[in-house]
């Protein structure tokens, strides 16, 4: 085509996926829900939303350690969402992984382990460390949700 301009980026087309996925636990195998919640969200984070191969490790990583918390400490695990934001004049794109267990009444606890070769209570300080923020709250008398927040690009990027 002669005069025609070429654009300078390829058009991808609109992303469609929901901008919120989750599971409660009655879906995940009963014997092995964390991994299987690690796998589920790393497999999602990568296809549906093309998040970027250092960030869905992270993802992976807390997710694991959030959701191991809820099924030790926290009665169980009811519940794994992950929620993407798109950018807005209040904020840049981010992605928040939100665990539910069944103990509002055990609040998450950063106590440093007892040592570096501790095998237990390294995950919130790990957590802490991968996110650009993390907390926790109580959905009504019955459970609290344990959340972190991660900065991620914009809708179209490669996965890995």
């Amino acid at each position: 085509m002669a005069g025609a301009a070429s654009a300078p980026y390829p058009t991808l087309p609109p992303d469609l996926t929901p901008t919120r996925i989750g599971w409660d636990a009655s879906t995940l195998d009963p014997l092995q829900p964390v991994a299987q919640a690690r796998r589920r969200s790393r497999a999602w984070v990568q296809t549906h939303w093309r998040i970027p191969c250092d960030i869905a490790e992270s993802v992976e990583l807390a997710v694991s350690e959030l959701c191991t918390n809820a099924v030790r400490h926290g009665g169980g695990l009811a519940g794994l969402e992950l929620l993407r934001v798109s950018p807005s004049r209040y904020g840049p794109s981010s992605l928040r992984v939100l665990v539910t267990d069944h103990r509002p009444d055990r609040p998450p606890r950063t106590t440093p382990p007892a040592g570096p070769l501790s095998e237990h209570g390294h995950g919130l300080t790990l957590v802490c460390a991968l996110t650009l923020s993390w907390g926790w709250h109580t959905l009504g008398t019955d459970q609290k949700q344990v959340w972190c927040k991660f900065a991620v690009p914009g809708p179209y990027v490669a996965g890995c």
